[in-house]
């Protein structure tokens, strides 16, 4: 959840709270630099905003169809992909009509709900093995390279690692 609240848009104010629980879950794997100094953060929040929010053109966008659609676009036959997995299992996005529904942050919820419900229900299963190896699978190894090639901040580093480990591990448990 918390790679899910950090690639939502965090506040400038929450930013240095969510990065020191990440921090401390990831410790062990990922090396996070020491940031104390305001500017630290304020480039931290710069570098975020230029490669997932903008208002320029985004270097590593947060979406799904950034990535699968013939000519990048937001709002297309991915994101109506995942829209139509989400209601068919009678679940819907948070702001839907307003962030595409395959926004990472979303992503990246959607896995956690279905492998917490995997268990009690084969749908849920079927799902999950969908969305981490046919469609996840296939975008976020290049959201990921996008991220590591243009972060400009060892803490934008840090974040991408951490997204990266747990993708690997998510395809290894799936798998």
């Amino acid at each position: 959840m918390l790679l899910r609240d950090f690639y939502m848009f965090p506040q400038a104010d929450t930013l240095p709270q969510l990065i020191n629980k990440i921090e401390k879950y990831c410790r062990a794997q990922v090396t996070f630099p020491l940031l104390n100094l305001n500017d630290d953060w304020r480039d931290a929040e710069y570098d975020f905003n230029r490669l997932f929010v903008g208002p320029q053109a985004l270097l590593a966008p947060p979406y799904a169809s950034a990535y699968l659609e013939t000519e990048p676009q937001l709002m297309g036959n991915s994101t109506q992909e995942i829209r139509g997995l989400l209601h068919a299992l009678g679940l819907s996005v948070r702001d839907e009509n307003q962030i595409p529904d395959d926004h990472i942050s979303y992503e990246i919820e959607l896995c956690l709900v279905l492998i917490k419900q995997a268990p009690q229900q084969p749908i849920y299963q079927e799902a999950l093995a969908w969305l981490v190896s046919d469609h996840m699978g296939h975008w976020l190894p290049k959201f990921i390279a996008n991220s590591e090639n243009q972060a400009q901040t060892p803490l934008l580093l840090a974040i991408t690692r951490v997204l990266s480990l747990w993708f690997n591990d998510l395809q290894r448990r799936i798998s």
